[in-house]
């Protein structure tokens, strides 16, 4: 019996090596198949990352797309994005940075396609698709109250967005004069019973009021801010002369501490007085107009340079780079990075007259100028023209010669223009927020001073 044991052995043992062979040749060659399909797929799209909030706010945001592997150089040209828009690329390892030149649009779908993606290590191509949809950040706007029995009203800064029906009271106070987005904060200037005026500084969604100082009692007009600066500005005139302000300059830096600084003037030991001025977007640079003459200081410097001759001041085309200077009829345009000066020829319809600086659009090719257009009636209205390579567009009509254009306001992102109009001398102003391009009305709002963070 011992006998027939040892002879069966070696049968056993000789089929436990054949169906181990068998699995490890099964395993070998399933390897095999891994790997030549993954050679053969190139690189796969990990995962991408992209503030969809800040590309609307801001130029220069970047898409990030990570690969599986590390990358072989991407060229521009490989990239596509629809909506189209000017962009950038670099790699880095397993990362792809797609860098938009431009702010994206609100509320938008986008489409991302990277074409003939490669390793350094293999040839097999592959394509990184992504698709995201922008953010639509808020708009405050001033709703001014109805006077009660005594006169007085309060006013109030609302946070709507450019469509739907949203609308939240920020901040509410008699005579709210203007206000100004800086940093996540708001400051507003409000005028008492006397005509003067006190500027404070509130957060939305907190209770705190921080009352900002001015230097004695006096007027504030043309408040304004640099926002991703925590930058605030005003003109200031005491209500006594011998304080020695009169529309002056007054700056805060809300970084630091919260009290003001003037710029030197153009006398010695004076401070800067000003006809107009502004900031340059997102920075610390104020463009200035006294007495005739243009300027551009350095806020953190505290130090100008004389640009030349010029009594009008208009807005900076949202890529930051250019500046509109002039007057109505005879506007130029200030190259920021250069200095240089050159005309800007804006056209207009038959039988229009430009009432204002032309607004430049998002890369500079196209303008909108409020305009006074002759009428069969025999006498003119108000419109407001997009001009471009193709000629001359009317994209808003007042419709009405009684009708007059307060101001116009342009979004960061050149989608939109904010037309606040009064219909009458008496009336109240309404606002129609206006697609750019297609002139047609998103929405209208009974208020004025349209802002944009």
């Amino acid at each position: 019996m011992s006998t027939e044991t040892q002879a069966a052995a070696p049968t056993g043992g000789r089929s436990f090596a054949r169906t181990l062979i068998t699995l490890i040749v099964v395993l070998v060659m399933a390897c095999c198949g891994l790997a030549a399909l993954t050679l053969g797929q190139g690189p796969r799209l990990a995962r991408a990352d992209i503030d969809t909030d800040s590309v609307v706010q801001l130029a220069q945001q970047r898409l990030l797309m990570h690969s599986n592997e590390a990358l072989a150089e991407v060229d521009a040209e490989q990239v596509s994005v629809s909506p189209s828009v000017p962009l950038a690329v670099a790699t880095d390892g397993s990362t792809l940075s797609i860098t938009f030149d431009q702010r994206l649009l609100y509320d938008t779908d986008y489409v991302v396609s990277v074409s003939g993606v490669t390793s350094p290590f293999q040839d097999a191509t592959s394509t990184f698709d992504y698709a995201f949809t922008t953010g639509s950040p808020p708009v405050y706007y001033l709703q001014p109250g109805a006077p009660d029995a005594s006169g007085r009203a309060d006013d109030a800064i609302v946070r709507t967005t450019v469509e739907g029906t949203a609308r939240d009271v920020v901040y509410s106070a008699p005579g709210i004069q203007d206000f100004a987005v800086v940093g996540s904060s708001l400051a507003v200037s409000t005028t008492a019973d006397d005509g003067m005026s006190q500027l404070v500084l509130i957060v939305p969604g907190q209770t705190a009021v921080e009352t900002l100082p001015l230097p004695g009692r006096g007027t504030i007009t043309q408040l304004g801010s640099s926002v991703k600066q925590a930058m605030l500005g005003l003109r200031f005139t005491s209500q006594d002369p011998s304080a020695g302000y009169s529309n002056t300059l007054l700056l805060f830096d809300l970084l630091a501490k919260h009290t003001s600084f003037t710029l030197p003037g153009t006398v010695i030991g004076q401070p800067l007085a000003v006809d107009q001025w502004r900031f340059i977007p997102d920075s610390t640079l104020v463009e200035t107009v006294a007495d005739g003459v243009l300027s551009i200081y350095d806020s953190a410097l505290q130090q100008g340079a004389v640009i030349g001759d010029y009594d009008g001041l208009g807005e900076v085309a949202p890529a930051g780079t250019q500046s509109v200077i002039g007057s109505p009829g005879s506007a130029k345009v200030l190259d920021l990075l250069s200095g240089q000066v050159s005309p800007l020829d804006v056209a207009l319809p038959d039988g229009a007259t430009a009432l204002g600086l032309p607004v430049l659009g998002a890369d500079g090719s196209s303008t909108v100028t409020v305009a006074a257009l002759d009428d069969a009636a025999g006498g003119s209205r108000q419109v407001v023209v997009r001009s471009d390579a193709s000629g001359a567009t009317v994209v808003f009509d007042t419709g009405s010669q009684d009708a007059r254009i307060v101001s116009i306001t342009q979004s960061p992102n050149a989608q939109y223009l904010a037309i606040a109009v009064a219909a009458g001398a008496q009336t109240d102003v309404v606002t129609s927020l206006v697609d750019r391009s297609s002139g047609a009305v998103v929405r209208t709002l009974a208020g004025l001073r349209i802002t944009w963070p």
